[in-house]
């Protein structure tokens, strides 16, 4: 009997090793920002037109930019667009992005960690922030959407496999 559970212990060993040795990469809430695939950086002059930057927002298929004038002087999103001019009647070629953007955004650099990230962004009530380099140029935009891709990229099967309505109770089996 002995030689039963000696065998199924040795069984357990080895597929707990060849386990172990699949997993080569893994990630943590404490790895720097510059491990992220970040937002494409678009730049503008102060004194650009909103009409301007919208188009730039439409063509280079981003929801923010950052306003510089040989440093950092503001970020303005889409966000700006919805709460601070839509609907209220403003010619957009008169209009410039000084006027509606946020001074002098708190910023990041690359070697800090996502979760550093997440406080800034969750305490802050921002979804987009610039990554500045050693020098206080900006290299990237950190945006929440960037983090929830790198998270769904190493959990990709946990998040590909769910059922649509997860919470939901099904009736059938899913895909048939």
């Amino acid at each position: 009997m002995s030689e039963f559970f000696d065998d199924e212990h040795q069984l357990m060993d080895e597929q707990e090793f060849e386990e172990s040795k699949e997993m080569t990469e893994g990630i943590s809430i404490n790895d720097p920002i510059d491990t992220l695939t970040l937002h494409k950086m678009v730049l503008v002059e102060r004194g650009t037109t909103i009409q301007t930057v919208i188009e730039k927002f439409r063509a280079e298929g981003v929801a923010c930019v950052l306003v510089v004038d040989e440093k950092l002087y503001g970020i303005f999103t889409e966000r700006d667009v919805i709460m601070k001019l839509a609907g209220k009647g403003f010619d957009y070629n008169e209009e410039i992005v000084d006027d509606y953007m946020t001074h002098s955004p708190e910023s990041l650099r690359g070697r800090d960690s996502i979760a550093f990230a997440l406080n800034r962004m969750t305490e802050g009530g921002f979804r987009h922030v610039p990554v500045m380099d050693d020098e206080g140029k900006p290299v990237a935009i950190v945006g929440v959407l960037d983090i929830v891709r790198h998270l769904a990229e190493f959990f990709s099967a946990d998040v590909l496999n769910l059922p649509p309505t997860p919470l939901r109770e099904q009736k059938s089996a899913e895909g048939g």
